[in-house]
């Protein structure tokens, strides 16, 4: 399960959401790859597959849960091409998108020092409809980390709507370098 990936991972990422976790948020640290660290709300499942991103092959490393009525999910994607790395994050951008059917407003970047600066990361929140057509809000980061895209999302269906806005920035602001 994944978001803002090819189309083709989207069912991984719905189907890992609906396995889902505990309900109640217990964060705790969890790697994303070999140096980084995130604070999941729940405890992730992990997916490894390579997947089609502008017409390239790259290897792709989800972690995703439910819980509080939210999906979670990290996705690595290693792009290995400094010159695709911008491209890469544009494409994951407008396929998240797409795939929520939703309306971008562009937020403030994090201030991560984990990240590598791209002019194209974005911190985005959307607004769209489920593939059932049920409305559905969605926070999301793409970054880079030196020739890795980081796909970050906390999606809301059903959830209490009143604090899952700071729960997704607790999300997002918390990645970081491993000590």
């Amino acid at each position: 399960m994944s978001f803002p990936l090819p189309s083709s991972l989207l069912p991984l990422f719905l189907a890992g959401a609906l396995a889902g976790c505990a309900p109640a948020l217990d964060w705790r640290d969890v790697p994303v790859g070999e140096d980084l660290l995130i604070q999941f709300p729940c405890r992730p499942e992990r997916v490894e597959r390579r997947v089609d991103l502008g017409g390239e092959s790259v290897a792709a490393r989800m972690l995703s849960c439910e819980a509080g009525g939210i999906g979670w999910s990290v996705t690595v994607f290693d792009i290995g091409d400094p010159y695709r790395l911008a491209d890469a994050l544009m494409l994951l951008r407008r396929s998240l998108s797409s795939n929520l059917r939703a309306e971008e407003v562009v937020g403030p970047m994090p201030a991560l020092a984990a990240l590598t600066p791209q002019p194209t990361s974005r911190r985005l929140r959307l607004q769209g409809r489920g593939a059932e057509g049920a409305p559905l809000e969605a926070e999301a980061l793409f970054a880079a980390r030196g020739l890795q895209a980081l796909q970050v999302v906390a999606i809301r269906r059903d959830g209490p709507a009143s604090r899952w806005r700071d729960w997704a920035g607790e999300f997002i602001g918390s990645l970081h370098a491993r000590p």
